[in-house]
Formats: C-alpha cells, structure tokens, sequence
C-alpha cells in the first residue's frame, strides 16, 4: 500500500503590501495563511530614565538583528517606556539615543521563541562618557511570565541525541518533538492509549498543538500532528507549553509546541549530516527470538506440526535498517533585506513487521522511503513590514503497510 502525505505553511508578521500577494499565492498555492503572533516571535521591551530617575521621553530605540543585519525603530513614550514586538529570535544589540545623554548600548540580548526580555536604560549626561554598555543576562525569572513552558534551545537540538518517533507518527525521519520529552511533566504514552507526547495531567495525545513557524499543522480532527512539519536539521529552537497558556492558542489542551526553523542571514551558511542505523545495533524482541522468523529474506520457514512451533532454524535478528541523510543551506539576496535558506533529508528505513496468516508467524519487511524538503525567504518590506513565506514538504512512500486489516493477511496482498 502506498500513500503520500504533504504539509505547508506561511505566515506573515504584519499586513503586507498588496503586491506581494499574488508572489505568494503563486509559490504557495496549496498553502494556508497564518498571521504574526507570539507562536513563531519574541518581544523586548524596557524603560528609560536619567540620573535622577526621571522618566526620558521621545528616545529614538534600536534594535538590531546581528545575523542578519534587520533593524527595528521606535521612541520611548512620556513615561520612558518602548516596545518592540513580533521580533525573530536571535542575537539584538539595543541601543537608545536621547538629546543631551550619552549613547547607551545592550549587546548580544538573546531572544527565544516566546519570550520577552526586559531591557532599562539608566542615560548618563552628554560629555560625562562616550557610551555606556548595559548587560543583557538572560534574567532567572521572567517577570511577564505566566504560563508554564520550557525552552528547547539551538544547543539542545544540535546536540541531544534523537531517534524517529514513537510508533513512527508523523514520519520516519529523526523527530524533534522527542526532546520535549526533557520538559517537566512531558512523556511519552506507552499505555497504548495513544502513541505521541502526554502533557502534565493528561491521558492520551489528544489536544496537542505544533506550530512551526506560526503555523498550525495538527490535524484538525484529531488534534494531532500527523507530519513532522519540519526535520530536526531544519529547526532553530522551540518552545513547550504546559499549562496557564494564553487564549490565543485554540483547539489545545495538552502540549503546545512553538518551533521556529533557521533562516537565511548575511554570510552562507549550512550544514550536511548522515545517520545509519542497522539490525547489529538493537535487539529482537521475545516473540521474535520465539520463531517468529522472516520468510522473505532467505531464511529458512520454521517447521509447524498442527500449528505448534516445532524447531527454529537460526535467522538471526529480525529485520532493521535505516539510513538518513540531508543537508540545509542559506544566505543573502540582498544584504541585511532579503535572504533565503533551504533544506533537504532524504530517510530510506526498513522495520520488521509479524504476520499470522492462517496461524503461521512470518516477518516481513515494512520499507519506508520519505523525503523532507523546504524553501523560505525572509525580506524587510519596510521599517515596519517583514515577509516570510515557507514552503514545506513531506512525502512517505510505503510498502507492506497494514490499514484496518489485522495481522491475519498474507504478506503478498497486505
């Protein structure tokens, strides 16, 4: 049986103009539309004062991206207050400039997915300094904080080890979701209940919620991702939800994951990478080593008198391979304006499957080919308006594959 399965997404951070439209419909023609929220972004926001502690109103406030040069305007307010919404995660310099004070600077603020950072400024008098350099810690508590959720950062998702998800939902590549396995209280449910993530207080995976890029791929009848939405070399960081989440997330109540994927910058940059796996590394399981052997690949059948398991002849391990490899690349169109990054995994993986036609055991092997591929672009329309369109897509090609028919089917018509 074969079968093929497709997800895309794209999403805006603000109202675009309306001659980049018809660019996106034409790239994106069997895409949903998403709008900016705080799923895919992160905020700074902060408060300035002079030496007395005086309020500094009309302070021109900058904050620039340090990958790819993308830079965000505003001024404090009468009460010396500024914000910066629906900003990219990643590296900011923050600077602010007020007639007769010093320059003040915050270097290297890092912004994560869903957050928001707290950035004052104390100005010190024009002529008593050149600058004055604030550090940006990232703070133990966030004080705006509210809901309960947990940050899978950059470093996490390169370095932790992952394999394919539980009971293969969603694909057969190497998933990112396993890591939020990590968060306090998030399992996995191996009741037999469901197959997929369990958040605190739960029972089964219904009302999970992924998000990749602001965008919603669960499956709206299930609330369940049913597509990975994005390979593990392809996400940045992501964010897990728990509890006391914010009213914009609709149809939840388990999980929310908020995933963010790389993005293209100033300099080109990429990755390549490859994973196998084979049979020698892992163990059969106890029915298995019972002789329940493959009669597909050049073993031997075992010998059955009136349907009882009389000798085994040796078949070794039960048959496993999986093979995984990709690689993902971006860079400018044009300096600090328009850049683009792609990605591409291709997972070839092959899992025993036991058969009982007629009583007799055999195992067979259930193939899998799938491919992972995805474009986006990210452009600065104005000081105001940023664009990002991604396109995404997933196709599982599958042999021997199983649907509502029972164990009792012959291999050659399952």
């Amino acid at each position: 049986m074969n079968g093929t399965t497709r997800k895309c997404c794209w999403g805006v951070t603000s109202l675009v103009l309306a001659d980049v439209f018809f660019f996106a419909a034409f790239l994106l023609c069997t895409a949903t539309g998403v709008h900016a929220q705080s799923a895919a972004f992160a905020t700074i926001t902060g408060r300035t004062l002079d030496p007395k502690g005086a309020s500094v109103p009309n302070a021109a406030v900058t904050a620039a991206n340090k990958e790819t040069g993308i830079t965000r305007t505003t001024q404090t307010t009468n009460d010396g207050l500024y914000r910066f919404d629906n900003l990219a995660p990643g590296l900011y310099d923050v600077s602010i400039e007020a007639s007769g004070f010093t320059k003040s600077i915050a270097k290297a603020v890092k912004l994560q997915v869903g957050e928001q950072r707290d950035i004052n400024f104390n100005l010190e008098l024009e002529g008593q300094k050149q600058s004055v350099m604030v550090t940006s810690e990232v703070p133990l508590i966030e004080q705006t904080k509210t809901d309960t959720s947990t940050i899978i950062d950059d470093k996490a998702v390169a370095d932790l080890p992952t394999t394919t998800s539980f009971s293969a939902i969603g694909g057969v590549a190497n998933d990112y979701q396993g890591l939020a396995a990590s968060a306090p209280g998030v399992r996995y449910d191996f009741s037999g209940n469901s197959a997929d993530l369990v958040g605190p207080g739960n029972v089964n995976d219904r009302g999970i919620n992924v998000n990749v890029d602001g965008g919603n791929i669960s499956d709206q009848s299930v609330s369940a991702r049913d597509a990975l939405g994005a390979s593990l070399e392809e996400v940045k960081e992501f964010q897990v939800l728990t509890n006391n989440y914010n009213a914009e997330y609709g149809q939840a109540g388990n999980v929310i994951l908020n995933v963010i994927t790389k993005s293209g910058t100033n300099s080109l940059h990429g990755d390549a990478h490859g994973y196998f796996r084979g049979r020698n590394l892992g163990a059969s399981d106890y029915f298995y080593n019972q002789g329940l052997v493959n009669n597909s690949g050049g073993c031997p059948a075992s010998d059955f008198t009136g349907g009882v398991l009389t000798s085994i002849q040796g078949c070794g391990r039960a048959p496993f391979f999986k093979h995984e490899e990709g690689f993902t690349i971006g860079g400018p169109f044009v300096k600090d304006r328009l850049f683009w990054f792609g990605s591409y995994e291709k997972v070839a993986q092959g899992s025993p499957a036991t058969l009982t036609p007629f009583t007799v055991p055999v195992t067979v092997n259930q193939p899998t080919n799938e491919i992972l591929g995805s474009a986006k672009i990210d452009a600065k329309l104005t000081e105001k308006h940023t664009l990002t369109i991604r396109y995404n897509l997933q196709r599982d090609t599958n042999a021997n594959l199983l649907v509502q028919t029972g164990r009792t089917r012959l291999p050659a018509v399952s």
